[in-house]
């Protein structure tokens, strides 16, 4: 096994032997601790990291939880089910369902779920797409590239 630089063998072995689960688990918990501080942050570009560096990291979020969630689906897959759901989730704040506005009243659900409809919002999960792809090749071991 080649030495990746500053990171022991013990812990090399583990992340090949789990396809590297244990590093999309790390990464999956900071995107998701990062994506909710983005609602929360006040200082210069509020406006804009509030309400769309969240879409970036919510379809990267997606794109590792379901690479997680199923080991053997393909990245391409996984993205695209991450950016479908979000988009899917963009649309539902269009229509402005009754039920979704009660339950984006608790602050939770107007985190994950969201309450505003915004067409630019589709470039930023576009672009969380890309990153999510680029992040699951770089983690996927490459003796499982090649299946």
């Amino acid at each position: 096994m080649k030495r990746i630089f500053l990171i022991p063998p013990k812990v090399q072995a583990i992340v090949s032997r789990n396809q590297g689960r244990v590093y999309k688990i790390a990464l999956l918990i900071l995107v998701f601790v990062t994506a909710l501080y983005t609602k929360e942050y006040r200082g210069d570009y509020q406006g804009i990291i509030a309400s769309h560096v969240g879409g970036v990291l919510y379809v990267l979020f997606g794109s590792l939880l379901f690479s997680v969630v199923f080991p053997r689906m393909k990245n391409y897959m996984t993205v695209l089910i991450a950016f479908g759901i979000t988009c899917l989730l963009e649309f539902i704040q269009y229509f402005r369902f009754p039920f979704m506005l009660e339950l984006t009243k608790i602050k939770v659900f107007a985190y994950l779920f969201g309450n505003n409809f915004n067409w630019h919002d589709f470039l930023y999960y576009i672009i969380g797409a890309a990153l999510g792809f680029a992040v699951l090749i770089l983690l996927t071991p490459r003796a499982t590239m090649n299946k």
